[in-house]
């Protein structure tokens, strides 16, 4: 293999080596700098593969197209190394009218290279020579091929200085991703001078691996140091950037600084209020209380905002420099949080609390009466009949006659009862410091209220009645009490209040033993 072949392969390889680097670039885009660096990759590889397709060209005409070809990444690598630079030094994106500025020149390349044929000032003309089974060309400059030159040395000398800044800035640290920015713009410019000085054997193009080397240099400063997510050159541009809510407060407390996102917030964020100890703007920010990682809700009703705080200590060394609230807004998630707890204690349908939690708080209730004497009753209510109500009128009108139960107990015992459905058509209601008496007549009330309640459905007036057991904890002071021998005996009273005619309410006794 001669030199040629080999350089047309390490061509293609480079072509290869840029799309690695472009597609790692669009995987880790949450990077600070990983779009504009994937875009230098792939202008380079659109330069570096019509620059191999120019070298193994075999005609004049081929020669002529991939030159084009080549000057569409060739054109716009510059500008983007520019816009590079500038965001490394800077920590800001450029604004449009800074964008046009930069991309000005290589749209007039690219307008040049591409009609060059119609007026020659951008290459007045063209030499070919044969060496081998290569084709090689060496063309003659048009008067505005200045402008490409100019341009290129400019933004290698534009990302020099600004890499060199910010590598000062780090102190002169080796092992800074700016030495590495700053190493690889180095390299790039020394092959970019041999080339455009002749100095490379047969006038072969050496931009190609000068651009690969810097590419490479940048990628791990990119992806290896996160090269703008570390503390050299965190400065206020970045600080009001950022999307969270930051708050920086000194150690004795006093407010020094916030970006804009805590500004839109909190209305006392304001320069009169720098310098002032946060305490007194809000008594939720107590740092010396250890007031660390809280929630805070902001505004009222439908339009309150729920923040989620932490507070970071910022070190110097081995001491404490200041703290950092960061915030969120966490709504949407604590109402996803605080809707997923109720579907998972609360029955779908009606509303009212499920077996589960039904059963749970009639433990509460146990164990206040085992520690504190407390009494309380548990009603059990089932609809009479409620299969030949589905059976006849569908399931549509069943849960429509079970809401309208739901309805009527809540307004009955809804104050002092907790109620839950205990699955089908059967209800428990639980009624705290009540003892038999006072739960049979709220059971009473609850059985009257059900029997007058009507449903309109499909042009028809449903009705139901139910049955009521009711029993009370401490009825057997020395036998020991479960929820399930208290919701067994209920059981029993309602399935006595069935067998005696149902509709009526029955409390359970010794004829229920």
């Amino acid at each position: 293999m001669d030199v040629f072949e080999f350089y047309s392969f390490f061509l293609f390889g480079v072509f290869a080596a840029y799309l690695v680097l472009f597609f790692m670039a669009v995987k880790y885009s949450d990077r600070t700098l990983s779009s504009v660096f994937s875009l230098i990759c792939l202008a380079s590889a659109v330069y570096v593969l019509g620059a191999a397709l120019q070298f193994n060209s075999k005609s004049v005409e081929e020669i002529l197209f991939f030159q084009k070809l080549k000057y569409f990444g060739a054109a716009l690598v510059p500008g983007l190394w520019i816009v590079f630079a500038y965001r490394v030094h800077s920590g800001k994106k450029m604004s449009l009218a800074m964008l046009l500025c930069v991309f000005s020149i290589p749209a007039l390349v690219l307008f040049l290279v591409s009609t060059n044929e119609y007026h020659g000032l951008f290459y007045s003309g063209l030499k070919v020579f044969q060496n081998g089974e290569y084709l090689f060309s060496r063309r003659a400059t048009g008067p505005l091929y200045v402008l490409n030159v100019a341009y290129a040395y400019f933004s290698l000398f534009y990302c020099l200085y600004f890499f060199s800044l910010v590598w000062i800035k780090s102190r002169f640290r080796l092992n800074s991703p700016y030495f590495l920015l700053l190493a690889g713009q180095f390299l790039s410019a020394v092959l970019f001078g041999l080339y455009l000085a002749g100095m490379t054997p047969l006038w072969i193009d050496m931009l190609p691996v000068g651009y690969l080397v810097r590419a490479v240099f940048c990628a791990v400063a990119i992806f290896k140091y996160d090269v703008l997510e570390i503390k050299e050159i965190y400065n206020k541009e970045i600080f009001s950037e950022i999307k969270e809510g930051l708050m920086l407060v000194s150690c004795d407390g006093l407010l020094i600084d916030y970006n804009r996102s805590a500004r839109t917030v909190f209305e006392w964020l304001n320069e009169k209020n720098r310098g002032a100890p946060i305490f007194s703007l809000d008594s939720r920010f107590d740092v010396a209380a250890g007031a660390k990682n809280f929630n805070i809700g902001v505004g009222s009703g439908e339009e309150e905002r729920i923040y989620e705080f932490r507070l970071t200590e910022l070190k110097e060394g081995r001491k404490t420099a200041a703290f950092l609230y960061i915030f969120l807004d966490v709504t949407d998630k604590q109402r996803l949080i605080e809707k997923l707890r109720y579907m998972a204690d609360h029955d779908s349908l009606t509303g009212l609390f499920n077996r589960g939690r039904i059963l749970v708080e009639a433990n509460r209730l146990l164990s206040a009466r085992k520690l504190e004497g407390r009494i309380f009753s548990i009603c059990m209510i089932d609809a009479d009949h409620f299969k030949n109500l589905n059976d006849s009128c569908g399931h549509i009108a069943g849960n429509r006659m079970l809401c309208e139960l739901a309805a009527v107990f809540r307004r009955i015992a809804g104050e002092r009862g907790i109620i839950g459905r205990y699955g089908g058509e059967e209800f428990l209601v639980l009624l705290p410091d009540a003892g038999a008496k006072e739960a049979a007549e709220t059971a009473e009330k609850l059985r009257a209220g059900i029997e007058a309640a009507t449903v309109d459905f499909d042009g028809k007036t449903l009705q139901v009645t139910v049955s009521i057991g009711v029993t009370s904890a401490g009825l057997h002071p020395f036998e020991e009490e479960t929820i399930h021998s208290l919701v067994s005996r209920a059981d029993r009273a309602l399935y006595r209040a069935k067998n005696s005619g149902r509709n009526r309410v029955c409390v359970f006794g010794e004829d229920d033993l």
